[in-house]
Parts: C-alpha cells; sequence; structure tokens
C-alpha cells in the first residue's frame, strides 16, 4: 500500500514539476534570463528525480539500461544537479554576486565540486557487486556493501555543504529598487530554504536505515521509504516557493505595464506616424503567450518607449527641467515634510517627455541642435535599474509638480515666440 501510495505522489510530482519546467523553458525564447532558466533547471531536475524514483520507472529504466539499480545512482546526481542550479540561482538574487565575471568565479569554484562527486559516486556504482532492483530501499538493502557506503558518503557530505552554503545566501538575500517588496520575496526565500532543510531529514532517515540494515536484516526497512517522506515535503516546499515567487513577480509585472503604459498612450500611441502606421515602432505585441507572458509584454513595451523616446529627441528642451527644479526648490522651502524619496532625475524625464509630447503633437517644429539636451535626466543609471526607472518616469508623468512645470514651460516658450514674431 505504501509502495502505491508513493508511486501515485511521485508521478503527480514528477509530471507537475516538469510541466512547469517546460514552459519556464519555452519562455525563455521571449525572455533570455539567466534566473528563468535556471529556475527551468530546477523545476525539470525536480520533476526527474521523483520520475526516476518511482519504483515501476526504477524497475523499467534498471532493464532498458541491464543495471537493476542504475536510478539509485541517477536519483542523487539529479538531486545534486538540481541543487546546484538552485545554488546558481541564489547567487542570482545577491546584488554583489550577480556580475557575469563574479558568476563565472562561482561557477569554476564550485563545477568542481558538483562533477566530482557525481563522477566519484558512479566510479563506486559501477564497482560495486548488486543484485536486484530495490526502489526506495536501496541504502537499506545494499549497506553491508563498502562501495554502496562511500557512495552515500560522498552523496551526503556533497549535499550537506552546498546545502548549506545555499542556505546561508537566502538568508542574506537583498532585492534592491523596490521598496515592500524584499520582505515579501524572502517569506519565499524561507520556503525555498526550508525545502533544502528537509532534504537533510531525508539525509538522516537514509542513514539510520543503513545502520539499522547492518544490525539486522530488515531492522529499519521501512524507515528507507519514509526517508523519501522528507523529500517529497521539500519538494512541495520548493515549488511553493518558486510559485509565490512566480505570482509575486507576475503580479508586479503587471502593475508595471499598467503604469508604463499611460507614458506610452503619451509618448508612442499619440505620434502621427504610428497612428498611419502602428508598426512603424515594434510589431504588435499580441502573441499564443500574451495572455500570461507578462515579462514579453513588458519587455516589448519597454522597448517600444525607448524607440519612442529617441522620436521625441528632437524636441528635447531642457527648460522643463529647469522649471521642475524650481518648483521642486520652492516646495522643498514652504514644506517640512518633502516626499524624501522624491526622484528628481526621473521626474525631469517626465517632465521633458511630456513637453517633447505636446510639442511634436502641436505641430511645433524641433528645436536647433545647440538647444536640444543631448540625452535625457537620468539616462545614466545601470542596465539592472533601468526597468524601475522607466516605471518611475512613468508615474511622474501624472504628479502635480511635473505637469505644472510642463505647463509653465509651454507658457515660457509661447510667450517667447510670440516675442521673437513682434
Amino acid at each position: 500500500m505504501k509502495t502505491v501510495l508513493l508511486t501515485i505522489v511521485n508521478l503527480s510530482i514528477a509530471i507537475s514539476s516538469m510541466g512547469l519546467g517546460m514552459v519556464k523553458a519555452l519562455a525563455v525564447r521571449h525572455q533570455r534570463e539567466l534566473a528563468l532558466k535556471l529556475t527551468a533547471a530546477v523545476l525539470i531536475s525536480a520533476g526527474l528525480i521523483f520520475l526516476l524514483a518511482t519504483p515501476f520507472v526504477y524497475r523499467f529504466v534498471g532493464e532498458v539500461t541491464h543495471s537493476s539499480n542504475i536510478c539509485a545512482l541517477l536519483v542523487p546526481s539529479a538531486t545534486l544537479v538540481c541543487v546546484g542550479h538552485a545554488h546558481a540561482l541564489s547567487q542570482l538574487w545577491q546584488p554583489d554576486r550577480r556580475d557575469p565575471a563574479q558568476l563565472r568565479r562561482t561557477f569554476w569554484r564550485w563545477a568542481p565540486v558538483y562533477g566530482g562527486a557525481i563522477a566519484a559516486m558512479a566510479v563506486l556504482y559501477f564497482h560495486a557487486p548488486l543484485g536486484p532492483a530495490t526502489p526506495l530501499r536501496f541504502a537499506a538493502a545494499y549497506a553491508h556493501v563498502p562501495e554502496v557506503v562511500a557512495l552515500h558518503v560522498i552523496y551526503w557530505v556533497t549535499l550537506i555543504l552546498t546545502i548549506v552554503v545555499t542556505v546561508r545566501e537566502c538568508r542574506k538575500l537583498s532585492f534592491p529598487g523596490r521598496p515592500g517588496l524584499e520582505e515579501n520575496l524572502k517569506k519565499c526565500v524561507g520556503w525555498f530554504a526550508l525545502a533544502l532543510g528537509l532534504d537533510l531529514v531525508n539525509v538522516l532517515l537514509t542513514a539510520a536505515s543503513m545502520i539499522g540494515s547492518v544490525a539486522g536484516p530488515r531492522r529499519l526497512d521501512g524507515l528507507a521509504q519514509s526517508a523519501w517522506l522528507a523529500t517529497i515535503a521539500s519538494c512541495i516546499a520548493a515549488n511553493v516557493a518558486l510559485a509565490a515567487l512566480v505570482l509575486r513577480s507576475r503580479r508586479t509585472e503587471r502593475q508595471d505595464i499598467r503604469t508604463l503604459q499611460t507614458l506610452h498612450n503619451r509618448v508612442v500611441k499619440s505620434d502621427v506616424a504610428v497612428r498611419k502606421n502602428p508598426n512603424v515602432v515594434l510589431a504588435p505585441r499580441w502573441s499564443l503567450w500574451a495572455g500570461f507572458d507578462t515579462s514579453a509584454e513588458l519587455t516589448s513595451l519597454m522597448a517600444e518607449l525607448e524607440d519612442g523616446f529617441g522620436r521625441l529627441s528632437p524636441w528635447w528642451s531642457p527648460l522643463p527641467s529647469l522649471t521642475l527644479d524650481r518648483l521642486v526648490q520652492a516646495h522643498r522651502n514652504e514644506r517640512n515634510n518633502w516626499e524624501e524619496d522624491w526622484d528628481l532625475a526621473a521626474a525631469q524625464a517626465a517632465a521633458t517627455l511630456l513637453y517633447a509630447a505636446d510639442s511634436r503633437d502641436g505641430g511645433l517644429p524641433p528645436l536647433p541642435p545647440p538647444a536640444r539636451l543631448t540625452r535625457l535626466p537620468g539616462s545614466d543609471i545601470e542596465p539592472h535599474a533601468w526597468r524601475q526607472h522607466l516605471v518611475r518616469v512613468a508615474s511622474y508623468g501624472v504628479h502635480p509638480l511635473v505637469t505644472d512645470a510642463v505647463d509653465l514651460a509651454s507658457k515660457v516658450q509661447a510667450a517667447a515666440g510670440t516675442h521673437e514674431m513682434s
């Protein structure tokens, strides 16, 4: 009965994990991010672990490969691969370690650990005198074989070392650039750390079953199967963590899309050339994934905005920024509780873009090159902060100070133009 139940649970987890992993892998075509690739690899390798541990799959693979217990090697190997990808994913969550050079150094430091452990386990497995297949009971059934004991010791030492390091990384994660989100994401990462910690429970129970088997035949035989329950709990916790991260990321992306769409309407859709030919900026963003691939839609929207900014560059005037700077200084002098998180560069960029869009849509001629801005305020930020910068620019597009600065700049420009004609 226990074997039947574990088979059903294993197959359910394997199908769900590998299915979600394939969805993530397909999404990589639209958004080539390393974090997305690693998440897909974690899910697929986790599903593979449960698939290979399913008793009838365990026996089938053994018969096909003419090595009845080969899955006893493939399961811990896949576990180390899964933990390795999770380890790499935790590095991407560290602001000071997501640099490509730093990631390469981390890879070359840890790759020999994972690769060496898997290679040593393979050598020991193929050298061990093994008999019939024993799904979910391999450690206890062959506890008297020295090679099997050595295989598990290498696996446990590597697993414990890498899990401890990864959990330490998870405890000091930082998510810059979005106030209030860090605490929520750390709760998700707490589930992720719990999942890794439960793998250690499996190690303890498996070790106990091996010791019991040496003490007497089938003394603790059932404990080997019970140890798999810890792995099931670990996978559930990991799926909760990844699902929560995905849902929160999706919710944030939808919020950003709504915010950016207001700026898109002013900068891109109001352009006469775009109204005449909607494909002049980019092709329409609809696709088979449009209903749920918010990352692709957000990336496309940002690209259209950047293209639209460039099309507005002939009307980039320094006047809105100067006017906004004076208004901000006046409000700071009047109010003691001025907004501490005010981003002047983003607000100036918003004022510059809105003024330029109004000038273009109003039929005003482009500014002469000496009178134009060569680049937008705040355009020198780091690439990883560009999305957040665009969102702040879009949000400042409806701020009263920004709209007042645009109106005042337009009046000053109109008065100057009238004076020149007279």
